[in-house]
């Protein structure tokens, strides 16, 4: 059953998103603790509060977590790419898992096809 706070009705999301604004530091070690919990994080935590370098190394984990919503995968995809991440592989892609979502068109269609298809033969991905 949801938690209430101050009457309202408060999902086990909106509990884990407040108690996430707290936190200041985001290891790579935090974020892949967190595990599902992570689909919680704020756009501007994700912007503000977590370095690319350890988006990269979280992102084995990250890329496992469902629910991610379009502007949270986009700023987690935008973060990695802008920091130098390179999509030159199938592998690199599958490793984005959930979060492929968060991919814009352009990066898409300047992907190659053998990637594309490198990526799908990753069970992970394909699911």
């Amino acid at each position: 059953a949801p938690l209430t706070l101050l009457s309202v009705p408060v999902g086990p999301l909106q509990v884990t998103s407040s108690l996430l604004r707290k936190v200041e530091d985001f290891s790579p070690e935090i974020l892949c603790a967190l595990g599902q919990a992570a689909v919680g994080l704020s756009v501007s935590s994700i912007q503000n509060s977590i370095s690319e370098q350890d988006l990269e190394a979280a992102l084995p984990a990250l890329g496992k977590v469902r629910g991610w919503s379009a502007e949270q995968s986009s700023a987690i995809v935008d973060k990695l790419l802008r920091s130098g991440y390179q999509l030159r592989d199938g592998q690199s892609l599958a490793q984005l898992g959930s979060l492929v979502g968060g991919l814009n068109s352009s990066t898409v269609w300047s992907l190659s096809p053998e990637v594309v298809l490198e990526a799908i033969k990753v069970p992970e991905f394909a699911q």
